[in-house]
């Protein structure tokens, strides 16, 4: 996959998207320093599930939405599409927990930005995400900035993962 594409559509996205909403997932990972492979686009938004569905269908795209379980703790809400080939989605935070973004501009996009969650609030998105993927990319973005495990650690105690986040910080 070539990363302009992921670019474009995550430049797309946010245009779509508006206020209220950041770039997450793996390319939010990248943006932060630490590359990997991704083939998809995902975005954390405070919206809600009936301003989002409607910004994407006015965009022209075809959407299919889920809603999480009101007694568990999993996601309000996912939609999900698909973006010149690309898939996307578009996710409500746990507890509708606000989160902070910084403007990145990629290179190449003639000074346009993207909103990307910030280093904190993605560490307890993927923590709360607690897949092996998640665990490693936060155990990567901790050995980048040693300053945020503590709260790190702090968060995935709260969420029963601080024993696994630990074996993975050990790893590399």
């Amino acid at each position: 996959m070539r990363p302009g594409r992921l670019i474009r559509v995550a430049l797309r996205l946010a245009d779509v998207l508006g206020n209220g909403s950041a770039l997450a997932g793996g390319l939010a990972v990248a943006a932060w320093g630490e590359i990997r492979a991704t083939r998809d686009v995902d975005f954390v938004s405070l919206r809600s599930l009936s301003e989002v569905e409607r910004a994407l269908q006015e965009a022209g795209l075809e959407i299919v939405s889920r809603r999480g379980n009101p007694y568990s703790d999993d996601l309000p809400w996912v939609v999900r599409g698909e973006l010149e080939e690309i898939p996307f989605q578009v996710f409500s935070p746990r507890r509708g927990t606000p989160f902070s973004t910084v403007a990145v501009s990629p290179t190449g996009e003639g000074g346009k930005t993207i909103p990307v969650v910030g280093i904190e609030d993605l560490l307890r998105l993927k923590l709360e995400a607690g897949g092996p993927k998640d665990l490693w990319d936060a155990a990567r973005l901790l050995r980048r900035y040693p300053d945020h495990v503590p709260r790190a650690i702090a968060c995935a105690s709260s969420l029963g993962l601080e024993t696994e986040l630990r074996r993975w910080l050990e790893r590399e």
